[in-house]
Order: C-alpha cells, then structure tokens, then sequence
C-alpha cells in the first residue's frame, strides 16, 4: 500500500514538474496562498527541532540538518498535497531532496548511471534517488499529519546519512 501510495506521489511530482512555467507558477501561487497552514505547522516542525530554515519565493525551504561532530548539511524541502483539497493536511506530503551531484550542463545521465539509479532504488529502504534535470538528487517522503519534530529530525538525518554514501557512489559517473 506504501509502495502504491509513494508511487501516486512520484507520478504527481512528475506530471507537476512537465507543466509549462507559466502554470507551475500560477498553480503554485494558488495552492502557496491556500496552503498557509500546512507551511505554518512545517516551520513549526522546523523550530521543534532546532533545525534552522529559510522559505524560498516559491514556498519551498532551505533546511540544514546537523549531526553529531558538528556535521551540517543543507537540504530542500516543499510540501504537496495529493489531490485538489490543498488545506487537508492528512494529504499534504514532506519531501525532502539531498543534491547527489551534478551533471555537466546540456549532458544526459549516462546509460551506466541511469542502471546505477535503478539498482540503488531497489536496495534503499527509505527514500529514492531520482534525477531533476541536470541535478541527481536522494528525495524522501513522510505525511505532514503524522510529523512530529522528532520524526522530522530523524528523516532529515536519515536522509543526510543515506545522501553521504550515495555522493561517493555517484561521483565517478560525474567525471564521465
């Protein structure tokens, strides 16, 4: 069912990412006004747990999560909802993208990198590894309504130490 439901939400990622700017924006716009008090209770979540964050324009945040040693590393954050009710907050989903790497401009990953990708998302527990363009990305995802500061922290760590390895992995198909 999990699998089912992260594969819905993939789908929706990427049906968004294909529309035309102009109504990403628009889209965006409206559903950023409509969508106010999920933002609120993210950045409450964000305070709980001590994790500092700006908002971008477009209603995303730059978090950084810090780890023992005093590790720190920035990641992005946005919140989606699954469906046309934007203000039910048992739909809206965190997700949180880890930069892997990035490709050179105008490049397409390679055949090697691309089977790499796939062999890597079937051996992750949590989370996928995806490529936006020409950045190759660690995303993960979690339900707003069942967050709680302590849940938030433990993804984002999660998700750093998950993105460290994955960056030594990717770096040779970088050099490509």
């Amino acid at each position: 069912m999990m699998r089912r439901v992260a594969a819905m939400a993939f789908m929706f990622a990427v049906l968004g990412s294909s529309l035309p700017s102009g109504a990403q924006q628009s889209q965006g716009a409206e559903k950023q006004s409509q969508a106010q008090p999920s933002g609120k209770k993210l950045e409450a979540l964000f305070t709980a747990a001590e994790m500092p964050f700006t908002k971008t324009e477009d209603g995303r945040y730059i978090a950084v999560i810090t780890v023992e040693n005093n590790e720190s590393e920035r990641f992005y954050v946005y919140l989606s909802a699954l469906g046309d009710d934007v203000n039910n907050e048992k739909l809206q989903i965190i997700t949180m993208d880890f930069l892997l790497g990035q490709l050179p401009k105008g490049t397409n990953p390679s055949t090697a990198l691309i089977k790499q990708i796939a062999q890597w998302n079937a051996n992750l527990t949590f989370g996928k590894v995806v490529v936006y363009g020409n950045a190759i990305v660690y995303t993960n995802s979690t339900w707003l309504a069942r967050s709680d500061a302590d849940t938030l922290a433990l993804d984002a760590a999660l998700g750093h130490y998950a993105s460290q390895d994955l960056r030594k992995e990717v770096a040779p198909y970088l050099k490509q």
